[in-house]
């Protein structure tokens, strides 16, 4: 059994961090037009809190979701475990490849990995050190077919 543990950040990507910004914008131009608008403080309060709960999200997100490789798993964290797969399951990996839509949806970059297994719904990371993340699984599960996206 192998105890090494191994943690990678996850890759920013500046169309994701772009593209949450813009998002955070346009709550925060909605919660000045609500007030001006309303002059209630309620709703304020409230837009105001949807704003903060983004931001949260935002920040989160991007700095502190890690992606560890310990006793033969694939584990996503943020503040508590999102995502755990055995890697002896794991049957392909395919890189350079954008996952748009999913369940397990964790990376914040584009051109990630897409990890399928026969026991769970494929897995989106973007860790930063790709080459070596790779490496590491294959030294546990030397039957995972890598396959490069083409294009």
């Amino acid at each position: 059994m192998n105890t090494e543990k191994l943690v990678f950040k996850t890759k920013i990507g500046k169309n994701y961090l772009g593209l949450y910004i813009a998002m955070l914008l346009v709550i925060l131009i909605m919660t000045i037009f609500v007030y001006n608008a309303a002059h209630d403080p309620s709703m304020f309060s409230f837009m105001a809190g949807i704003w903060i709960v983004a931001l949260l999200f935002m920040v989160s997100t991007f700095f502190l979701l890690k992606i560890k490789i310990e006793d033969e798993f694939i584990k996503v964290d943020l503040l508590y475990p999102i995502y755990k797969v055995d890697i002896r399951t794991i049957t392909t990996v395919t890189t350079g490849k954008t996952m748009w839509f999913g369940l397990h949806k964790h990376g914040t970059a584009a051109k990630g990995l897409i990890i399928s297994s026969r026991l769970k719904n494929d897995l989106y990371i973007t860790p930063e050190k790709q080459n070596l993340f790779l490496q590491k699984i294959l030294e546990i599960n030397p039957e995972i077919i890598i396959e490069k996206a083409e294009g």
